[in-house]
């Protein structure tokens, strides 16, 4: 069997049509060697529309706080317009994409943080839809929002459905699509983060704000079963193959 690549997108990356086009091109063109899933979230975007019918976000701690109403804007936005946009630029570009988001097939499912939010946290992942996909040829593409077991909507954080679908998988990498070219040190990029180090350079500050929780979430997977996470930027078709083999971007391994 084909190694399991996740590649998770969201922010900016998600909605540039020409750098999505050629990451899809260059899925394509390695499909021969790996078997792809690209999850994604579109917190942007979700703000952007939601301002358009007067809610305003709110945020504690750098999580969104998503209210019943918000959260019928997140299903449209990131289980609708973004999800059949990325769809139709992958099939587009030659992949057979499939879009969903984790309530189909009960991909990954959650809990709320509390009962008033539809903000949830993953607790639990059923892979087989996306395998028996995998099989078959077809490119998952993922979006974060999902449902509790007794059935309430959940806005789920890109980056952890991401984790937890890689784990699920076993998936031999993780490629978190970034604004930046990897995690910096000095003005130069980390290429290579172990267990150990990234504890260093948290512990000094190297690494931090919205960082410190990817890389603590990162070697979280590897412990569990991911053998390798990227973090980095996705600018022209090449770049994901490059990533793969750590010439750019940052690669974390336990």
């Amino acid at each position: 069997m084909k190694d399991i690549v996740v590649v998770k997108t969201g922010g900016k990356a998600a909605s540039d049509t020409a750098s999505m086009a050629a990451l899809f091109r260059e899925m394509k063109a390695l499909g021969d060697k790996y078997s792809f899933i690209l999850v994604h979230g579109g917190g942007a975007e979700l703000t952007r529309i939601s301002k358009i019918f007067n809610l305003e976000p709110v945020f504690k701690d750098g999580v969104r706080l998503t209210t019943p109403p918000e959260m019928e804007v997140a299903d449209m936005v990131l289980a609708g317009k973004m999800n059949k946009e990325l769809v139709r630029l992958g099939n587009i570009s030659g992949c057979k994409a499939v879009g969903m988001c984790g309530c189909d097939g009960m991909i990954f499912t959650g809990r709320a943080v509390s009962e008033i939010s539809h903000t949830g946290k993953v607790s639990g992942v059923d892979p087989s839809l996306l395998a028996l996909l995998l099989e078959n040829g077809y490119l998952p593409v993922v979006s974060s929002v999902s449902m509790e077991n007794g059935g309430k909507a959940l806005n789920i954080n890109a980056d952890e459905a991401a984790l937890a679908v890689s784990q699920a998988m076993k998936a031999a990498k993780l490629f978190f699509i970034s604004d930046i070219p990897g995690v910096m040190k000095d003005g130069k990029v980390i290429s290579l983060l172990t267990k150990s180090q990234s504890e260093t350079e948290i512990a000094s500050g190297v690494i931090s704000g919205g960082m410190i929780p990817k890389v603590n979430s990162s070697v979280k997977a590897l412990e569990n079963g991911v053998r390798e996470i990227s973090i980095g930027e996705y600018k022209a078709q090449g770049d994901l193959e490059k990533t793969i083999e750590r010439k750019i971007g940052t690669s974390i391994v336990l």
